[in-house]
């Protein structure tokens, strides 16, 4: 250990006399060594700590004491799996009960391992337009007086693929972060709340209906879910129809323009089914799946790779795509049930989650009885709802916390 990195552990260590005992990385091993550990120390329960590393520069939190986070988690395939993220925990004396705790779900960056929030250290890092807004945002919440953990999700940034929009393995991810938190900090209380933008809404919600079984140690109250993503197999199916009788882009609107997002889709449903691409999509599109596995969501959105593909000439007319729209159905957070109330954010002019998409899942969930409550607005689109549901979020928050 560096006398840089034990001195600003041992102001840690003074300030919160909470990570004494957990392992510490040497600031002088590369970021790659940090994310992928030996196997023997992968082995443990979900959600312990393999290592953290604390934080002083980006990503860190102003106003916390802040730390990168190896801990583990469990994949769909029942192995025990290392997992990365971020904890921010306020300076300062925690409250009676402890800090009150959001674990927040990320949106798209992208499923290449370059993509992982916790690697944006400049603005050099490929999704740093994004997850730089949505750190001002947590800034907030810190400034509330409440932790804030964020997972980077199974496989990005760790070995082995990312579950893209996969519910059950964000969930996990999700979930296991928030023991992680209270491990890393035990004046972080058991009480929590799931938070998530986009992809992160999904596994929100996700979160609400399955995090008490899968951690019942912790008090998981209240869900916040921020234009999820939903409908994405009903989405895949009209664009399919669409493209078999020539009208593909008529879509648009009702799928989110959502053909840069198409390789990181089939790459989540690849973790938990056999989907080859090659069976619905055409050539040309078949032969750019590869550079999901190189770029982020902004490089794939470019006019020279999948942000120049025409709606119409994505989906074969007369491919078979039912293994990956059975995923993606199985993946949808409509259905879900939940006990703890669930608060849905849509911003109605977003393009690229529908406020209608969001619409009709409410609507579903409020047919079955779920808790859920739904605010719009605006005006706002996609990564705007990001700063103008903010006051709204705070105050169902604290309400759930009794603040």
């Amino acid at each position: 250990m560096t006398t840089t990195l034990a001195a600003v552990l041992a102001g840690s260590i003074a300030a919160t006399g909470s990570v004494a005992a957990l392992p510490v990385s040497d600031e002088g091993n590369p970021a790659a060594a940090f994310y992928d550990p030996p196997e023997d120390r992968v082995p443990g329960a979900p959600g312990s700590v393999i290592q953290l590393r604390p934080l002083i520069d980006e990503p860190a939190l102003p106003g916390a004491q802040n730390y990168l986070v190896l801990y583990r988690s469990v994949n769909m395939q029942g192995r025990t799996v290392p997992v990365s993220g971020t904890l921010a925990v306020p300076e300062g004396t925690p409250p009676a009960g402890g800090w009150p705790l959001i674990s927040w779900a990320h949106g798209t960056t992208g499923v290449a391992d370059m993509c992982a929030p916790s690697l944006d250290t400049s603005d050099e890092f490929p999704a740093h337009d994004y997850t730089s807004l949505v750190r001002r945002v947590q800034a907030r919440w810190i400034a509330a007086g409440y932790a804030v953990a964020q997972t980077d999700y199974q496989g990005l940034g760790t070995p082995g693929p990312h579950g893209y929009l996969i519910g059950a393995a964000e969930q996990r991810a999700v979930t296991d972060m928030a023991r992680a938190a209270r491990e890393i900090d035990p004046g972080i209380g058991t009480r929590w709340v799931a938070m998530g933008h986009s992809q992160g809404g999904q596994a929100a919600i996700f979160t609400a209906a399955q995090a008490q079984r899968w951690a019942p140690e912790l008090q998981l109250i209240g869900s916040v879910a921020l234009a999820p993503a939903s409908h994405q197999g009903i989405g895949l199916q009209a664009t399919r129809v669409a493209t078999s009788v020539g009208a593909a882009t008529a879509v648009g609107s009702f799928t989110g323009g959502a053909t840069s997002f198409l390789p990181l889709i089939i790459r989540g449903a690849q973790t938990v089914a056999a989907v080859d691409p090659a069976h619905f999509l055409t050539a040309r599109a078949d032969s750019m799946m590869a550079l999901a596995d190189t770029g982020c969501i902004g490089q794939l959105r470019r006019p020279d790779e999948w942000g120049g593909v025409p709606a119409g000439e994505v989906f074969s007319p007369t491919g078979d795509a039912a293994a990956l729209i059975r995923v993606l159905n199985e993946n949808d957070p409509s259905a879900l049930t939940f006990a703890q109330p669930v608060l849905v954010l849509q911003g109605r002019a977003d393009t690229t989650v529908p406020a209608f998409a969001t619409d009709a899942m409410v609507a579903r969930q409020r047919v079955s009885g779920q808790p859920v409550q739904y605010r719009g607005y605006p005006g706002a689109d996609h990564r705007g709802i990001l700063e103008a549901s903010y006051s709204d979020a705070l105050a169902w928050v604290n309400a759930r916390f009794g603040r």
